[in-house]
């Protein structure tokens, strides 16, 4: 092993990358997906805030009062900056619609990390005041330390979610002008008191969303910590009990740990997977199977009326992934509606497509026909005839004619169109409805060039109601 990687060398190196990094280092790639998912993500903040279960926290928090330092997005007033990014980050994930999924080395890899980095970085630069650039820089160069991170570990899911902190930490450590040892400091904070969902998705808890919020508030904070003079671990990842090495056998290095520290500070790695519609990434060829669906009823009956289906049934290929995806739709709300097969392909089929609006639990209550096919849907393994990872989706009909939709289960890593992920910024900023469109049509034209601004608040003033 390289001497300078011994620990905490390679700990060092990684923190020392991330505080010089700049906008010159970055390539046209990252610049241009990071584009991308700052609109992907400001939209679902738009979409989060009609999440109505989430509405008493801001209430709450609006009556404990406090500093103004920081602005509420798709939302109004002031909080203090903890506690605006905390409820920022918890909006932008409310309806799991946000970025994902790093792309390292060529590997996929599961990951979290935009709905916090982004909300977390625009409440940062309204309340600092940054470019553009430095608004791209200091997100690249905090996710890029995350996702090597993430890379070196044997099991990555859900680890990933314990890492989400630090990335909070990395990105605020830039905005207080950390220097190397400060930010490992701040970066041990970030790790000791890391939170992870645990079984949330399992369970359908509203931890998998307030886990973001809590990141970012603990990465602020963990900045402060280490502006403040205090001291941190040699080793907060790598080191005895560090982060990484607690996931481990036996607290050794990981077997990649070398290879998560190739071209650093030469090659960035970021997130840039987007979702088609709210909800876990691998309801995604259900919901297409369901818009399939839905176009062959419209243009068998001229229209798609629930009441003319019998019953839908899902079909999973034994090699995608099945877990809590594949569990009965028993709830009627929206957690569970996020991460189930049976009432995406449900919903999709009658509706067209998985829109914000739908997913919520009052307009799940609302739609007797949606409640009675996704309850009664069954969820099956078959083997398709090319023995790839499919989902297929069967709507029987009243009638006895049947109709049938197969999609590949990997139309969750292909990339959007600038159309698709404009439209999907429209649906959620109409369905929040409480700005002009001409925000919406400013948001959409300085994201594709947020850096050439001299002063990030042009875009942030954009994202909130003004008293």
């Amino acid at each position: 092993m390289r001497e300078d990687l011994k620990s905490p060398g390679g700990t060092n190196l990684l923190c020392k990358n991330v505080v010089e990094t700049t906008y010159e280092s970055l390539s046209e790639d990252n610049i241009r997906i990071f584009k991308d998912r700052l609109l992907d993500v400001t939209g679902c903040m738009f979409g989060g805030a009609i999440v109505a279960e989430d509405a008493f926290l801001e209430q709450r928090y609006r009556k404990w009062g406090g500093i103004g330092e920081a602005p509420l997005f798709a939302s109004y007033g002031r909080l203090p900056l903890p506690v605006a990014a905390k409820l920022n980050c918890l909006k932008a994930r409310a309806n799991d619609f946000g970025s994902m999924l790093f792309r390292v080395f060529g590997e996929a890899i599961p990951s979290h990390v935009s709905e916090t980095a982004i909300p977390l970085s625009l409440t940062l630069g309204d309340t600092f005041g940054v470019s553009g650039k430095q608004l791209i820089t200091y997100d690249v160069a905090a996710e890029d330390f995350t996702a090597r991170l993430l890379y070196s570990l044997p099991n990555r899911w859900p680890t990933d979610m314990l890492l989400v902190s630090s990335a909070a930490a990395a990105l605020a450590g830039r905005y207080y002008g950390l220097d190397a040892e400060q930010m490992k400091s701040a970066l041990s904070y970030a790790a000791t008191n890391a939170t992870d969902p645990a079984n949330a998705y399992y369970d359908y808890s509203q931890e998998f969303k307030l886990h973001n919020g809590v990141s970012a508030e603990t990465g602020i904070l963990s900045a402060e910590y280490a502006k403040g003079g205090w001291r941190g671990l040699e080793d907060p990842y790598f080191g005895h009990w560090g982060l990484i090495s607690k996931h481990v056998e036996g607290g050794v290095l990981p077997p990649l740990y070398e290879k998560c520290f190739e071209d650093l500070g030469k090659v960035y790695f970021t997130e840039g997977g987007f979702k088609y519609s709210p909800g876990g990434i691998p309801t995604t060829a259900a919901v297409f199977c369901g818009r399939k669906l839905h176009r062959m009823l419209k243009e068998a009956y001229g229209e798609v009326n629930g009441a003319d289906i019998r019953r839908i049934r899902v079909f999973g290929s034994k090699n995608i992934y099945h877990g809590y995806y594949s569990n009965p739709f028993v709830l009627r709300d929206q957690i569970n509606a996020l991460f189930s097969y049976r009432f995406t392909a449900c919903c999709a089929t009658l509706n067209g497509s998985v829109g914000v609006d739908v997913i919520q639990t009052a307009a799940i209550r609302a739609d007797e026909d949606l409640v009675r096919l996704a309850e009664s849907a069954t969820m099956d393994i078959y083997e398709p005839e090319d023995h790839g990872r499919k989902i297929k989706v069967v709507a029987e009909m009243h009638d006895g004619r049947v109709f049938t939709a197969e999609e590949n289960f990997m139309v969750m890593e292909r990339y959007p169109t600038q159309e698709e992920l404009v439209d999907k910024f429209w649906g959620q900023f109409n369905a929040f409805g409480k700005l002009p469109k001409s925000n919406g049509e400013k948001i959409i034209e300085l994201a594709s060039r947020i850096e050439e601004l001299s002063d990030v608040r042009e875009y942030t003033e954009l994202l909130y109601i003004k008293e």
